[in-house]
């Protein structure tokens, strides 16, 4: 596995320019999604990072946490915790990395996590903000981004303090966080009960015989409407319980029922995309392609 002990061994393993300081580095997504490796297999270095991504595809793993199927996400890493990605080009955001030393300067006499104990390697635990808590700390970002590319000679200091002020806020919004998901053991049940009968609707509606006029079960409002829900809330719990969508959980059902009616039988593309409730062959060609990298006759063919 790959190790980075410095921040310019670091930038040079992801393809990215080096950095102005040897302890301390802020980039925005966006002004390396030109050069940076956008898939990077497992690897470590050793300083703390604290991000913020606005948008964009993929994912980003620290440890065993991922801000997969995340919206607008803070997320940290930590010295030696194992780091991977898979991102399409289309990140937005900032992030700083720094080093223990740079952290505490002149201004803590205590190591980061002990102040910070989400920085913890076991902690590092994503989490979505709010557009206003986003729209706070791409400010406080923006400030520490003017202050590292200016020459003043206490910029260090400054932005020394900016980050104490970030990680405030960040931990305030981690123990809001974990007040807010806390649920009681009945409510768990009752969630995971929504989501097992979710999952068997999705198998009863795409049965063979069934014919639908408005909603289609390839659609949230269909399933929400059964369950007599609020889509919102419905898809709220189900992303709650199983970490996915769920318009995900539906489209990975259509997926996989198709790739087995693609391998097992002999119905054409036209057969099996009204099979699975497309109106249009040309749509389900489109889905398909968007998950497989080809299209359903591709898929047929390379078996």
């Amino acid at each position: 596995m790959e190790h980075f002990p410095t921040l310019e061994s670091y930038c040079k393993g992801i393809n990215i320019s080096y950095p102005k300081w040897t302890d301390f580095d802020i980039r925005s997504f966006e002004e390396n999604m030109a050069t940076v490796h956008h898939k990077m297999p497992p690897f470590k270095h050793e300083f703390y990072a604290i991000a913020i991504k606005l948008g964009g595809g993929g994912f980003a793993k620290t440890g065993n946490y991922s801000t997969e199927n995340k919206e607008t996400t803070i997320f940290f890493n930590s010295p030696y915790q194992i780091l991977q990605w898979d991102i399409a080009p289309n990140w937005n955001g900032y992030y700083i990395i720094f080093s223990e030393d740079f952290f505490r300067g002149t201004l803590s006499r205590k190591r980061i996590t002990e102040t910070f104990p989400f920085l913890l390697i076991d902690n590092t635990i994503p989490m979505e903000i709010t557009n206003e808590e986003a729209h706070l700390f791409v400010k406080l970002f923006n400030d520490m981004y003017k202050e590292h590319k200016s020459n003043n000679a206490n910029a260090k200091q400054i932005i020394r303090h900016y980050i104490h002020i970030a990680l405030h806020k960040v931990a305030r919004i981690y123990d809001y966080s974990k007040e807010k998901v806390t649920i009681t053991t009945s409510q768990r049940s009752n969630d995971l009960n929504l989501v097992s009968r979710f999952k068997t609707l999705i198998e009863v509606s795409f049965q063979p015989g069934h014919r639908y006029s408005n909603t289609l079960p390839s659609q949230v409002q269909y399933y929400a409407d059964k369950l007599n829900l609020h889509p919102n809330h419905f898809n709220a719990v189900v992303k709650r319980i199983t970490d996915q969508s769920a318009s995900d959980i539906i489209y990975n059902y259509i997926l996989n029922l198709a790739k087995s009616k693609l391998s097992n039988t002999n119905k054409s593309v036209k057969e099996i995309a009204f099979d699975l409730y497309y109106n249009y062959p040309n749509h389900f060609s489109n889905f398909f392609k968007s998950r497989m990298k080809m299209t359903p006759t591709q898929f047929r063919e390379s078996l």
